[in-house]
């Protein structure tokens, strides 16, 4: 059995990836910048962005410290962990980096004959566009068919024009080894937040986006995580908008099969066979409760909330109260802040510019 660390354990994947690693046997230990209740006991260390010096300092000594086998980044944070001589889930950082850029995967995922928006690096206005920092996430600054392009730009997170495609999102997560795919899964949200979150999963079984991941694993022979996002136009093609080299949500629908899942990320049989998009939707209950019940009563979709919210898995439904506990903490620092939540759940480790 292994001895495994995962770190960003601020997202909610978190603790259902710990509850499957335990269940097998593994050794699981837990660390970010933020404290997580929901998660339980772990270990800090300082921001990667705001301290690049006192993160490494830190991270190396927590490595000395637990000698885990495998390290498992959750969140933005694997692009600094990257950086690091550890054993991380994970690729290289220029790989990373050339899925984490919009622009980049773009040309990437082109050149594989996957269909893809036109994407480039200006701020020149067109019609029918959608304006994007190179490196974001949540939908953080995205303009939407505006009016006018961006009056200004950041040299190290300049932005990129991008075709806007008309049609529903999808989403996928990959987990891959050596360039195969070991686990998959794809789903859509009817229910978000304002920035664009997600916290209602809805399956999608489609083998198209299957071979789509298959395809990207396989070119870059990717060992680590994989997610992203596409949109299906009115003629049911699926165009991929953009990547996502970390976990993301598509994880809780992979937790029916425990000891595939386990296995993806830490090795094992080669003749283990895929695992895939489970059939039960999952749901972040707090937030389904937060954010969904109010925005049902304004929409009139009480019927719907209602539905969705008893036939889907609660993720956290072991540690409600102290998921609340960080809820109520997270949205004290961001006032404090002056910061929007999803900003401020993201700021101190994510990546918006071009690391080496």
């Amino acid at each position: 059995m292994s001895r495994i660390l995962l770190t960003g354990i601020r997202a909610p994947v978190a603790v259902d990836l710990a509850k499957v690693l335990r269940h097998q046997g593994h050794t699981v230990f837990g660390a970010d910048v933020l404290r997580s209740a929901a998660f339980g006991d772990s270990a800090h260390y300082r921001s990667p962005v705001r301290d690049p010096s006192g993160f490494r300092s830190d991270a190396l000594s927590l490595v000395d410290r637990l000698a885990p086998d495998l390290i498992i980044p959750l969140c933005e944070d694997i692009f600094h962990w990257a950086k690091l001589d550890v054993p991380l889930f994970g690729p290289d950082c220029p790989t990373l980096m050339r899925l984490h850029s919009k622009l980049t995967f773009s040309r990437l995922a082109a050149d594989l004959g996957l269909k893809v928006p036109h994407t480039e690096r200006t701020r020149d206005w067109a019609r029918d566009c959608v304006f994007k920092p190179e490196f974001s996430r949540f939908g953080t600054r995205v303009l939407i068919r505006p009016e006018a392009g961006p009056a200004s730009d950041d040299p190290q997170n300049p932005w990129v024009r991008q075709a806007f495609v008309a049609g529903e999102d999808v989403c996928f997560y990959a987990i891959a080894r050596q360039g195969t795919l070991r686990a998959f899964s794809a789903y859509r949200s009817s229910w978000r937040t304002r920035g664009g979150a997600s916290y209602h999963f809805d399956p999608v079984h489609e083998p198209r986006l299957v071979e789509m991941a298959a395809r990207l694993a396989r070119a870059l022979n990717l060992t680590g995580q994989l997610a992203c996002d596409l949109r299906q136009d009115a003629d049911g093609e699926m165009w991929l908008i953009e990547c996502n080299p970390r976990a993301t949500s598509g994880l809780h629908l992979l937790t029916h099969d425990p000891a595939g899942l386990a296995a993806a990320f830490v090795g094992g049989r080669d003749d283990r066979p895929l695992v895939m998009t489970g059939a039960e939707p999952a749901c972040i209950g707090l937030a389904m409760a937060v954010f969904g019940w109010p925005a049902a009563l304004t929409h009139g979709r009480m019927a719907q909330w209602a539905t969705d919210n008893r036939c889907a898995r609660d993720v956290l439904a072991g540690v409600r109260c102290a998921a609340a506990l960080d809820s109520v903490r997270h949205s004290i620092g961001a006032a404090r802040a002056g910061q929007g939540l999803a900003a401020y759940l993201t700021t101190d480790i994510e990546c918006n510019r071009w690391l080496t």
